[in-house]
C-alpha cells in the first residue's frame, strides 16, 4: 500500500510539474493571433450573435467556442484567463493518462504521462485560445474508456482506479467523450469515427453493434445541421490556404504533430543522436540474441498490453489511410490538427514498455535509456518552441498600443485583412478602424488616409505600395511574417519606431 501511494504521489507530482511547465510565460500576455482573436471575439459575443454570426459560418463545430463563452462569463476575457482554459484541458489530458493507464503496471503509466507531457504539441498549445487542448483531453478520455472496456471484455479484469465503474457507466463514459470529441474539430469527428467502426468491428467496446447506431446518428447531427444552414461552398474556400504535399505530405504533417523527432527539418542533431542510439540498442538486441542459450519453454499468454497496442496501432494506421485519399482531393492535414492523435501515441508508448517485461535485462535497459533520450529531447524541442511562442506571433496588441498612443486613427483609418468586428473593441477602440471600400483592389486610386493591414492584407502589401508611394510601411515585430502593418505618411510626426515598430522588409 505504501508503495502504490509513493506511486501516485510520483505521478502527481509529475503532472503537476508538467503543467507549470506548459503555463510558464502564461502571464506574460502576448498577443493574441488570427485564430485566437476569433475565438475570443466570437465567445464575447451575444449567444444569438455567436451562433448567428459566428458559427454556422465557421468551419468549426461549436464545442470549444460554447466552453470558452461560459469560462469568460466565470473569469473573464482577459488574454491569460482566456488562455488558462486551454492550460486546464491539457492538465485533463495528463490525469485522464494517469487514470487510464493505473493498473497497467506503474512503468506504463510513467511512460504514457512522460511521453503527454514533454510533447512539444502538448506544451504549445496549452498556451492557446483555441480548441487543440480540448480535443487532447477529450481524446484522452475517449481512447481510455475504450481500452478499459476492451481489457473488462477480454481479461475480466479492471483497472484499479475504475474498479467502482460499472460497465454501462464506463459505455456512457466513452460515448459522452466521442461525442464531445467529434464536436471540438471535424478533423476530430473523422478519428472519433474510427475508433468507434474499430470497436463496433471487434465488439469489444459495445456488447452489441446495434448499440453504435444511436451514437452515430448523435455524431452526425451538428455536420448535417451545420451543412443545411451554411453555405457548403464557404465551408470549403476557407481551406483553400492549406497545401498538403500528396502522400510525403500527409506522414510529415502527422509526425510533425505527433513525433516530431522524426519530422523532416524539424529535429536536427536530435534526430541524430537518436538514430545512433537506435543502433546501439539494436546491435544490444542482436548480441542478447545471440548469446542466449535457453531451453525452449512454454509461450507466454498473450499480455493485454499487446491487444490494446494493437487497437491503437490500427486506430492510428487507419486514420492516416483515411487522410492520405482526402488530403489528395481537399487537403486537410495541418500537424496540430493531429493533437488528437497524441493520447493514442502516449498509450502506444506505456503498451510497448509493458511489453518489454519480457525483454532480458541487459535488453530492457538498452531499451530505457533509448526512451529516456527520446523524452529529453522531445522536452528540448517542446521548451524551444515554447520560448518561441512566448514572442507575439502576430503582434497586435503592439499595434494597437501604438495606435491609441500616437492617436492616428483617432479620425478613422482604413483596414483591410481581418474581421474588424474580431479587433475592434478587444484591441482598438470603436471608429478607429474602417473597411476599405468595394473595389479598391481594382481603382488603384491613393490611399487619402493611414491603412492598417492585418494577416489577409499581407499580399496587397506591393499593390498598396505602388500606388502608394508617399507612404512608409511599419510592422509590429512578431514570430510570424504576416505581423499588422500600418502605412503612413512619411512625413508624419508620430515616429512609430519610438513605439516600438520597425520597416516592413
Amino acid at each position: 500500500m505504501n508503495h502504490q501511494r509513493i506511486q501516485l504521489a510520483f505521478i502527481a507530482l509529475l503532472i503537476l510539474f508538467f503543467v507549470l511547465a506548459a503555463g510558464h510565460g502564461l502571464g506574460g500576455n502576448s498577443s493574441y493571433w488570427s485564430d485566437e482573436l476569433w475565438s475570443v471575439s466570437a465567445s464575447r459575443a451575444d449567444w444569438g450573435v455567436l451562433l448567428r454570426d459566428w458559427l454556422i459560418p465557421d468551419t468549426h463545430p461549436p464545442l470549444y467556442q460554447i466552453l470558452l463563452k461560459l469560462w469568460i462569463g466565470l473569469s473573464g476575457s482577459g488574454e491569460m484567463t482566456t488562455r488558462s482554459l486551454s492550460l486546464l484541458m491539457a492538465g485533463l489530458a495528463l490525469v485522464a493518462t494517469a487514470l487510464f493507464t493505473t493498473g497497467r503496471g506503474a512503468g506504463s503509466r510513467l511512460v504514457s504521462v512522460a511521453f503527454l507531457g514533454t510533447s512539444p504539441a502538448f506544451l504549445f498549445y496549452a498556451q492557446e485560445s483555441r480548441s487543440y487542448a480540448t480535443s487532447l483531453a477529450l481524446s484522452a478520455v475517449m481512447l481510455g474508456a475504450a481500452l478499459e472496456l476492451r481489457q473488462r471484455r477480454l481479461t475480466g479484469s479492471s483497472n484499479s482506479a475504475l474498479a467502482r465503474w460499472s460497465d454501462p457507466a464506463l459505455r456512457a463514459l466513452f460515448s459522452g467523450a466521442c461525442l464531445l470529441l467529434s464536436l471540438t474539430h471535424y478533423f476530430s469527428l473523422l478519428f472519433v469515427l474510427v475508433v468507434v467502426g474499430l470497436g463496433c468491428a471487434e465488439g469489444l467496446i459495445p456488447r452489441r453493434r446495434r448499440e453504435v447506431l444511436p451514437l452515430l446518428l448523435a455524431l452526425l447531427a451538428w455536420p448535417v445541421a451545420h451543412l443545411l444552414t451554411s453555405s457548403f461552398s464557404n465551408k470549403l474556400q476557407r481551406l483553400d490556404w492549406i497545401q498538403v504535399t500528396p502522400i510525403s505530405g500527409t506522414f510529415t504533417e502527422f509526425t510533425n504533430g505527433t513525433l516530431p523527432l522524426l519530422a523532416p527539418g524539424r529535429a536536427g542533431q536530435e534526430l541524430l543522436l537518436l538514430i545512433a542510439l537506435g543502433v546501439v540498442v539494436a546491435l544490444v538486441f542482436v548480441v542478447s540474441v545471440v548469446r542466449r542459450h535457453r531451453p525452449s519453454v512454454a509461450p507466454a499468454a498473450p499480455s493485454p498490453a499487446l491487444g490494446e497496442a494493437r487497437f491503437l496501432l490500427l486506430s492510428i494506421g487507419v486514420f492516416l489511410g483515411l487522410m492520405l485519399p482526402i488530403d489528395l482531393i481537399k487537403p486537410l492535414s495541418q500537424a496540430r490538427y493531429y493533437i488528437v492523435l497524441l493520447p493514442a501515441v502516449a498509450y502506444l508508448f506505456g503498451n510497448g514498455w509493458e511489453l518489454s517485461r519480457r525483454l532480458g535485462h541487459g535488453q530492457r535497459l538498452a531499451l530505457a535509456s533509448l526512451l529516456a533520450v527520446w523524452l529529453l529531447l522531445q522536452w528540448q524541442l517542446g521548451q524551444r518552441e515554447l520560448a518561441h511562442k512566448r514572442v507575439p506571433l502576430q503582434n497586435y496588441k503592439l499595434m494597437a498600443a501604438f495606435v491609441e498612443r500616437s492617436g492616428i486613427c483617432d479620425g478613422g483609418c482604413r483596414s483591410h485583412g481581418w474581421r474588424l468586428d474580431a479587433l475592434s473593441p478587444l484591441y482598438f477602440r470603436p471608429g478607429q478602424l474602417r473597411p476599405m471600400p468595394d473595389g479598391w483592389r481594382d481603382s488603384g486610386e491613393p490611399l487619402e488616409r493611414p491603412f492598417l493591414g492585418f494577416q489577409l492584407a499581407l499580399d496587397d502589401l506591393p499593390v498598396l505600395r505602388a500606388a502608394n508611394p508617399n507612404l512608409a510601411c511599419w510592422e509590429a515585430p512578431g514570430a510570424w511574417r504576416s505581423s499588422p502593418f500600418i502605412l503612413l505618411p512619411r512625413t508624419s510626426p508620430v515616429q512609430p519606431a519610438r513605439h516600438g515598430l520597425r520597416p516592413c522588409p
